[in-house]
């Protein structure tokens, strides 16, 4: 729910009714009188036969008001480089506030501000009243203005009601003072509805905070260490359209060397040597690769008009490129009928089939490499840009995971192709080392059978968990360099400048990177500012890096690593402006051993402003699927956004998780929940006892996909939650099975030989739906109406039967969204509603949620 605005302009007797609930502005944020002036040519009309007159000068756009956050002393930028201060000024109830004009100036204006707080959907009349013509502006927009020149005892008076959200929102009143106005110079307001209003911008974190402003994406370095490429997004508050640009930055200086903003643009990346960039265009006759040198500032093409490209990776010499054209099945003319022939076709449009084709620069010959019915996909390169090692992936429907890889290494110069393996059940990728002697493979556990696995007395691996081999290309000869390494392998570079392998992994509820060493066979954490990795990119010619990070009350920054000294250096911080007087709570980490001696990890967030003297509601957010929660800051379920609002936030991580060890992991394998869920209990029990602050008849628990599994299993095993919050949850494995995008894949690692038929207790006496007589906790169901990975009907029929039993039950579908809702105002009513569920049940305020649906009878 955006910031809605219904204006009224008025007389001048709303100041004679003032209401009990009404409150005078007595504090305001005050630029003082600055100093302005008309534009030339100002004699006769404009184009639209209008004469000139001051508001016209009033109307003009001096400052961007959307991005000011004033506060008393703030000093800001006025025209010709002058510094002005905002001022904080209090004046007697109900008066009014005076500005002192400047002497002989013609023209002034002055923006008089104050803060107005909503701790939810609330409603709020604005009168304000001057002698002089002003406009009244709320975040920056336009909400209301009085342009008539008064005389006497006349006034201007304009009101508009403001429909607010959850929030901190600055009110600007711009008013305009004429040489010769007779009137003194005075602003007055008033807000009805006992709002809270203020004079500092200083709030907890909302909603608005994490959609709105710019937004650093991912980053990456050129291959010499100089240059880094910065991803940016902003979106557009009126249109909620989301607008994304790329920037080239020198990383000496943080200067912006070039920037990308045309649409349709993609794959940037940096040539393997050099400070130069390619990236594809599309164009009428198909797509094209260009190159940007930086050295030479000149842009050109090196591959032109080539339909359905769909990738490139350039040699480590520069002399070729590999590129991917994809190839659609040939539809069946005439029919209707579509034929399902392949898994993987169930549920969504058959699948491109993509070819391997290379490109030599200096003769401009395209040779074509593969050709079939599957795809082939590119792993890797060789340093000496004489072989390429490729995979190919078909369908095994009949043995688990229902596909199988075959991976060949092509000898360029004569078109010669060896096999690999062949026949993998598990799919890996593979890069060559820098002398081309062997591959460095990431893939599951079980990628090369038994000899990458380390699951303790469970019966099947979790092949989610990423490992890390060495393959010998001289003997096939496998080493599993992280059996005995817990953190699960993220990403995989061997970097030929110094040898050594390093590896960003999934380490229990962080991000981290490791680099290990072939010699000694040692794994080395290396130290990042936060535990938390987002991208990451190291140079390819130079021991330098680049990467992204968050944490609890930390928003997204980039630095530059030195991988000789382990120095990092903050090197963009886009986002500190938006964030820069929100105040956070703390967090801390917080672990619980079970009656079997398993440790559960987790953490948690302290209210902002905690008092330890006060009682606070609880909510409990986990995932409960193959991947942890990390301690990070933001996403779709924002902990600190909750905690801002007044509730601890606890995170338990349960068993089943990768980055905590292949046993840990290969609980996740034939339970779906029934580990987890006493664990959660358990967890969240402890925590309470543990914690007497937090209010043990105020606890709420929430989980989207996975998690919303969790959410709908755990109500059917306990009353402990005074409600609960399901976001696209799976209430029938079943159904999920046949009918989900991931289903029966994601199967092959959750219920691994399992199936409907020969594993009931599994796919029934799990299910939320056949066991919706238990549920008595009142649960909120949300789910986009569009989803395509946990379809709509996973929400609606657990709905339908806590309809029928007449449990408390809301179900809300946000219309037109997938899984994930990322449609800006869509994404603000999406998290409206989950708080509004959770103030309504754990701290008695009912008022927002009636409002938004005001036809529910809970």
């Amino acid at each position: 729910m955006i910031i809605k605005i219904f204006l009224v302009l008025l007389g001048s007797l709303f100041f004679s009714s003032i209401t009990a609930s009404d409150v005078s502005v007595n504090e305001w944020i005050d630029s003082g009188p600055l100093q302005v002036h008309a534009p030339g040519f100002i004699k006769g009309p404009n184009i639209q036969s209008e004469e000139f007159g001051p508001r016209y000068v009033l109307s003009n756009t001096y400052l961007d008001l959307a991005t000011l956050q004033p506060a008393d002393g703030v000093p800001f930028l006025w025209d010709n480089q002058e510094v002005q201060n905002w001022m904080l000024n209090s004046i007697p109830e109900g008066e009014s506030l005076e500005i002192k004009p400047i002497r002989k100036a013609e023209y002034q204006i002055a923006y008089l501000a104050f803060y107005i707080e909503s701790g939810g959907l609330n409603k709020h009349d604005l009168e304000v009243e001057s002698p002089q013509m002003f406009e009244v502006f709320l975040q920056g927009k336009k909400l209301s203005s009085s342009y008539e020149e008064t005389v006497d005892s006349n006034l201007n008076t304009a009101k508009a009601t403001l429909d607010l959200d959850r929030g901190k929102f600055l009110v600007i009143v711009k008013s305009l003072y004429t040489r010769g106005d007779e009137n003194k110079w005075w602003i007055k307001a008033k807000v009805s509805g006992k709002p809270v209003l203020g004079t500092t911008p200083v709030c907890g974190m909302n909603i608005h905070h994490l959609l709105e402003g710019t937004k650093l994406g991912s980053v990456s370095i050129s291959a010499d260490g100089s240059l880094v490429m910065v991803n940016y997004s902003r979106v557009d508050r009126k249109s909620g359209k989301t607008s994304k640009w790329t920037e080239i930055r020198d990383v000496s200086s943080g200067s912006i060397m070039q920037s990308f903003r045309k649409a349709g643009t993609r794959g940037y990346h940096w040539m393997p040597s050099g400070k130069k960039l390619y990236y594809i265009k599309p164009g009428e006759k198909g797509s094209s690769v260009w190159i940007y040198d930086f050295e030479e500032g000149n842009e050109y093409t090196v591959l032109e008009d080539i339909e359905e490209l769909s990738g490139t990776e350039w040699s480590p010499d520069e002399k070729f490129l590999i590129y991917t054209i994809s190839e659609k099945k040939k539809a069946d003319s005439g029919s209707s009928l579509r034929y399902m022939d392949e898994l993987g076709n169930r549920t969504f449009p058959d699948r491109s089939i993509g070819s391997l084709y290379k490109y030599d620069v200096a003769s401009k010959v395209s040779t074509r490499l593969t050709f079939g019915k599957y795809s082939t996909w590119l792993n890797d390169i060789s340093q000496d840009g004489e072989k390429i090692v490729f995979s190919v992936t078909s369908p095994n429907p009949t043995v688990r995971p229902f596909n199988q890889q075959d991976v060949y290494m092509m000898d360029l110069k004569t078109g010669k192709v060896d096999t690999l393996w062949k026949d993998s059940p598990w799919s890996g990728t593979a890069i060559f080392s820098p002398d081309g002697t062997k591959l460095l493979v990431s893939g599951g556990p079980d990628l090369f059978g038994e000899t990458g696995r380390k699951i303790g007395d469970n019966p099947i691996a979790n092949n989610y968990d990423t490992q890390a081999y060495l393959y010998d290309l001289s003997t096939a000869e496998v080493d599993p360099i992280t059996r005995e390494f817990n953190p699960s392998v993220s990403s995989v570079t061997w970097h030929p400048a110094d040898g050594r392998i390093y590896i960003t992994t999934i380490d229990e509820i962080y991000r981290r990177l490791y680099v290990y060493d072939a010699g000694d066979r040692q794994f080395s954490l290396i130290s990042t500012q936060p535990e938390v990795l987002g991208s990451f990119s190291l140079a390819k010619k130079k021991l330098v890096a680049s990467y992204t990070g968050t944490g609890p009350g930390s928003h997204n920054r980039a630095w530059i690593l030195d991988l000789e000294t382990g120095s990092s250096i903050l090197f963009d911080d886009v986002e500190a402006s938006t964030y820069e007087h929100v105040r956070f709570g703390y967090s801390e980490e917080w672990d619980f051993e079970m009656e079997n001696g398993t440790l559960i990890r987790g953490f948690f967030l302290y209210p902002r402003d905690f008092d330890p003297a006060e009682k606070y509601p609880l909510i409990v957010q986990y995932y409960g699927g193959t991947n942890p929660v990390s301690k990070s800051f933001g996403g779709r379920d924002p902990a600190d956004i909750w905690a801002g609002e007044g509730y601890v936030v606890y995170v338990p991580q349960p068993s089943g998780a990768t980055g905590f060890g292949q046993e840990f992991s290969a609980r996740h394998q034939n339970n779906w929940g029934k580990t987890v869920a006493g664990e959660i209990i358990e967890g969240t029990k402890k925590f309470i006892a543990a914690h007497d602050f937090v209010d043990p008849e105020k606890i709420g628990c929430i989980g989207a996909s996975y998690g919303g599994f969790m959410t709908m299993l755990l109500q059917t095993q306990t009353d402990i939650f005074t409600c609960a919050i399901s976001h696209a949850g799976i209430s029938s494995i079943s159904s999920y099975w046949g009918e989900g995008y991931w289903g029966y894949g994601y199967s092959a690692n959750a219920t691994g030989d399992s199936y409907p038929w020969n594993r009931k207790d599994i796919y029934i006496d799990q299910s939320a739906l056949f066991n919706a007589d238990k549920i008595n906790t009142p649960l909120l169901l949300l789910h986009g109406s569009e989803d395509t990975n946990v379809p709509l009907g996973e929400s609606l029929q657990l709905w339908v039967g806590l309809k029928i039993l007449g449990r408390p039950v809301e179900m809300v579908q946000v219309e037109g969204e997938d899984h994930w809702i990322l449609d800006y105002s869509k994404r603000i009513e999406w998290h409206n509603t989950i708080m509004a569920w959770f103030d309504k049940w754990l701290q008695d305020e009912t008022g927002d949620w009636k409002q938004l649906f005001p036809r529910s009878d809970l």
